[in-house]
C-alpha cells in the first residue's frame, strides 16, 4: 500500500464529476470493514480524512482513513496494548484489519462542553486538574519513547455524559489525546534524544524553528493548550495567576537547542510540580469562599462612602 492510496478520500458530484468535500467516498462506503460493520456514515468531520455516523442514533461512531506512510497506526497498536485507564489518555478504539486501514473510534466531544457559561467559572483546583490530565497524557506517551509532534487544542476531546452511550469504556470528564499523524516512536526517551526536524504542525514554532527536541516540543504545545483553556475561563484573578503561570512555565524561554532541550521543564516534572500546586490551590479556593462575606460588606461599604 503506497502513499498515493490516500487520504485524503473524497466524494466526486455524480453529475459534474467535481470533488464534494460533504459527501461520503465511495471507496469508504464499499470499504469491506466498513460493510461488515453495517455502518451508515453521515458526513465528514474532517473532509477527505474523518467521518462520523449520525449522532441522532447511538452509539455514534468515528471512522477516520490512516495514512499508510505514516505510524499512527502502529503506535496505537502499540497504546491499545495498555490499560486505558488513567495516566494513558489514549481514546478507545478499533483498527481495521481489511483492506486499506481505517480507526473505529466513538464520537466524544471538544473541550467546548468543559467552560462554564456563567461565572464564577472553574476554581483553581478544577482548572489545574484539567492541566493535570493533559500533563499525564504526554507524560505517558513520553514514558514510551511516543512523541506526539502535534499536540493541539483541536487533537484533544473530552467524555461529556451524553458521549457515554458512544462506548461503554469511556469515563465521563476524561480527557482524551488523538491524531497520531505526525507521532514518532523513539529510540531515546526525555533527557537523551536530541532535536530532530519538525514535521508539519498547527502550532506556529517559537522564533521559527525548524528544529526541536520532539519532547520538549510536546511540552511546548502543552503549555499553548492550557493558555488556549485559560482564556476561555471566566475564573477570579488569583484562577488566573496559577494557572497562566504554569503555562508560562511549560512554554518556557526558547533559546534553540540543537541537543536535549533545557528551555522547559519534561512533562514528568511538570506533572509532579502539579501535583504541589493543587493542594496549594484548594486551600486558596476555600479561603475565596470563606472571605466571600466579608468582601461583600467591604464593597457596600466603600460604595456607600463613595457616594
Amino acid at each position: 500500500m503506497s502513499p498515493e492510496d490516500g487520504p485524503p478520500w473524497y466524494a466526486t458530484h455524480p453529475d459534474t464529476g467535481r470533488i464534494d468535500i460533504l459527501g461520503i467516498p465511495e471507496q469508504l462506503k464499499s470499504h469491506p470493514e466498513i460493510l461488515r460493520r453495517g455502518l451508515v456514515l453521515f458526513e465528514p468531520a474532517k473532509p477527505g480524512v474523518v467521518f462520523t455516523t449520525t449522532q441522532a442514533k447511538k452509539p455514534c461512531h468515528v471512522i477516520k482513513v490512516l495514512k499508510p506512510d505514516s505510524e499512527e497506526r502502529s503506535i496505537y497498536e502499540y497504546l491499545l496494548q495498555h490499560d486505558l485507564a488513567s495516566p494513558n489518555h489514549t481514546i478507545p478504539c478499533e483498527l481495521s484489519m481489511l483492506g486499506h486501514p481505517l480507526l473505529f473510534m466513538p464520537f466524544i466531544s471538544d473541550l467546548a462542553v468543559l467552560y462554564p457559561g456563567t461565572k464564577p467559572g472553574w476554581t483553581s483546583y478544577e482548572i489545574l486538574g484539567f492541566f493535570l490530565q493533559l500533563t499525564e497524557g504526554i507524560e505517558f506517551l513520553h514514558q514510551h519513547h511516543i512523541a506526539h509532534m502535534d499536540y493541539c487544542y483541536s487533537n484533544t476531546l473530552v467524555a461529556h455524559r451524553q458521549d457515554l452511550a458512544n462506548d461503554n469504556r469511556l469515563v465521563e470528564g476524561k480527557l482524551y489525546i488523538i491524531d497520531f499523524d505526525w507521532s514518532k516512536r523513539l529510540k531515546y526517551g526525555p533527557g537523551v534524544q536530541r532535536a530532530i526536524t519538525l514535521t508539519p504542525t498547527q502550532i506556529e514554532p517559537p522564533n521559527g524553528l525548524k528544529h526541536f527536541d520532539p519532547y520538549s516540543w510536546d511540552v511546548y504545545c502543552l503549555g499553548h493548550i492550557c493558555r488556549d483553556i485559560i482564556r476561555h475561563n471566566s475564573g477570579k484573578e488569583y484562577t488566573y495567576r496559577i494557572a497562566q503561570w504554569y503555562a508560562r512555565w511549560l512554554m518556557g524561554n526558547e533559546r534553540g537547542c540543537t541537543g536535549v532541550c533545557r528551555c522547559r521543564p519534561t512533562a514528568h516534572h511538570a506533572r509532579r510540580v502539579l501535583g504541589l500546586l493543587r493542594p496549594f490551590a484548594y486551600v486558596l479556593d476555600l479561603c475565596w469562599h470563606w472571605t466571600l462575606p466579608v468582601r461583600w460588606v467591604l464593597g457596600h461599604i466603600g460604595g456607600a462612602c463613595s457616594r
